[in-house]
């Protein structure tokens, strides 16, 4: 018979702790009950370092914060009893969560794993306004005038990309606005960063937009909703299994993880194939879908 039980986190981390507390007590099923920050925190409990704690182990989410991205990629409906139902009987898919180590702001290396979307450049500083303000108006709003203030203060940071991927070894290096790695389909409260691109195959889809005027980056901040950016002009996106991205000069670049925004650069990034379950509202499975709207470099 089935069982079940409510736990409240208490502080930053407390999720992870009670996601591994629970997958070490044989719970077959661990959901979160929040938006990505709460993911990425129950996500991380999923995880020793690189490691699965508990291969059997599914991930499910009753999507209830500002951006709730994620639950737009796994399709977890918003109606409570729906996605409750989902958690229960939904279709469960093997899909790659992304280990990553980083500069901590704290000091030091630090890791961990996301599930959705990473970034850096103007995406830290984003995310650190977006937490930092009010988020009464909702995820869009929230970060859409997050997004405005930073472009208001604009700057840009160099950086040394090295990565390896599906079509072969890469590198590049050069000035950027905001750079987007990602394994879900959206972030900041509907961007939709990964279009084309699958959570099951391996690898990011990586998109780099390179700096410019106030203006024109006002202008073309539409695209980030209609996942055309990588199509702006001097912006290139390319798929990634491994990636290390390096500060060249320059003041720190800030990194933004699953909306939080824990350190900055240098950071290295490889994608951890298949390495939990995880439960959605799909209709029908992802695996079976083709074709993918990615720019080669």
């Amino acid at each position: 018979f089935a069982q079940w039980s409510i736990e409240k986190t208490e502080g930053p981390g407390h999720a992870s702790e009670l996601a591994a507390a629970a997958l070490a007590g044989g719970a077959d099923i661990v959901a979160a009950v929040g938006g990505d920050g709460t993911c990425h925190e129950v996500v991380n409990g999923f995880f020793d370092g690189k490691e699965p704690r508990c291969r059997r182990g599914v991930f499910a989410l009753i999507p209830w914060g500002t951006g709730s991205d994620l639950s737009r990629t796994i399709r977890s409906p918003h109606d409570l009893d729906d996605a409750l139902w989902v958690a229960a009987t939904g279709m469960t898919l093997p899909t790659d969560v992304v280990y990553l180590e980083y500069a901590a702001t704290e000091g030091g290396v630090a890791s961990r794993v996301f599930i959705n979307v990473a970034g850096f450049g103007m995406n830290g500083d984003v995310a650190s306004r977006a937490n930092q303000g009010t988020k009464r108006f909702g995820g869009r709003a929230t970060f859409l005038r997050a997004t405005i203030e930073a472009l208001l203060d604009y700057g840009s940071w160099d950086v040394r990309l090295t990565w390896d991927g599906p079509d072969g070894p890469g590198r590049w290096e050069g000035p950027v606005l905001s750079t987007f790695m990602a394994n879900g389909a959206y972030c900041g409260g509907g961007m939709w960063v990964g279009r084309g691109g699958t959570m099951h195959d391996g690898c990011l889809d990586v998109t780099v937009l390179p700096p410019t005027s106030v203006g024109k980056s006002l202008f073309d901040t539409w695209r980030l909703y209609d996942g055309s950016a990588w199509t702006t002009r001097g912006a290139r996106r390319f798929r990634a299994s491994t990636l290390t991205a390096e500060p060249v000069e320059g003041p720190p670049v800030l990194l933004e993880v699953d909306g939080e925004q824990p350190g900055t650069l240098p950071i290295r990034v490889e994608v951890l194939s298949s390495a939990m379950q995880l439960r959605g509202g799909w209709l029908n499975s992802p695996l079976l879908e083709s074709g993918s709207a990615t720019w080669r470099p």
